[in-house]
């Protein structure tokens, strides 16, 4: 033995094998919206003009943008809004709507075609339900996607080269 040196009991526990505190996990069903991304959720015609130019849209029938969830269990719109009204945005809503006159103008590129479409600046998200065990593993999962709209909407503008 290297004087000086103290030994101590070396003790190995894997991360994922680790119990959870008393009272964290009590088990049950949970559900759960996740991965927020900024997104516009377009309704009605897509309006194309081009190559090159200038593309103005001075009119577009009243709409309205509603939530999509996909899949055929787990979560309901109204906890997807509502978890979208904390979590990212709280203008947040089940549905929005607007009304017929709105002027957009943009120039475009030299050999392209421009396209913009009306809609919500909402959010896309992945929600889940699945049943928590004791031990905080999951297990029972099912998921999905969930568009909520927002209330803010405009115009989306792209270009294609045909």
């Amino acid at each position: 033995m290297i004087a000086g040196s103290i030994m101590a009991p070396v003790t190995a526990v894997a991360a994922d094998t680790d119990p959870a505190p008393m009272g964290v996990c009590n088990g049950g069903w949970r559900k759960n919206v996740y991965a927020y991304q900024a997104t516009h959720i377009g309704k009605g015609p897509i309006y194309k003009d081009g190559p090159g130019g200038t593309m103005v849209v001075t009119r577009t029938t009243a709409e309205t943008a509603a939530k999509k969830v996909s899949g055929t269990a787990g979560v309901t719109v109204d906890y997807a809004v509502a978890q979208a009204k904390v979590e990212v945005s709280a203008e947040a809503a089940k549905e929005v709507s607007w009304g017929a006159d709105h002027q957009y103008r943009r120039d475009i590129s030299k050999k392209k075609y421009g396209n913009t479409q009306y809609g919500s600046w909402g959010h896309s998200a992945t929600w889940e339900k699945y049943y928590e065990l004791p031990d905080c593993r999951k297990t029972q999962r099912t998921s999905g996607k969930v568009k909520v709209v927002n209330k803010a909407v405009g115009f989306r503008y792209w270009e294609s080269s045909s």
